[in-house]
């Protein structure tokens, strides 16, 4: 069957046209789009999940630090520092005699 120049052209042209749309579409969906997901998906990761582990990890770590800088440094206070000295004195029968000082 023979077609025309002119509709030759126009059915060439819509086809251009729908080829032009699709590689469109095509290239802003993977560009535009992907980098859309890839930058929101980012910002989520590092806003919620990371920024939440690191601030779970920070109070564990500062619990168990907190808890046994305080436990050994009360029991180093009560051990060393507020004990009460126990002297016995050696010349005299009285027995264990309680003293803060070593006066005696």
């Amino acid at each position: 069957m023979w077609h025309s120049i002119w509709q030759i052209f126009w059915r060439s042209f819509w086809a251009n046209i729908l080829a032009l749309y699709l590689a469109y579409l095509l290239a802003f969906y993977l560009t535009f789009y992907r980098a859309y997901l890839l930058a929101f998906y980012l910002a989520y990761l590092l806003a919620f999940y990371l920024a939440n582990i690191l601030a779970l990890y920070l109070a564990l770590y500062l619990a168990f630090f907190l808890t046994f800088y305080l436990a050994f440094y009360l029991a180093y206070l009560l051990a060393f520092n507020l004990a009460v000295e126990v002297q016995r004195c050696s010349l005299s029968s009285d027995g264990p005699r309680l003293g803060s000082s070593g006066a005696h």
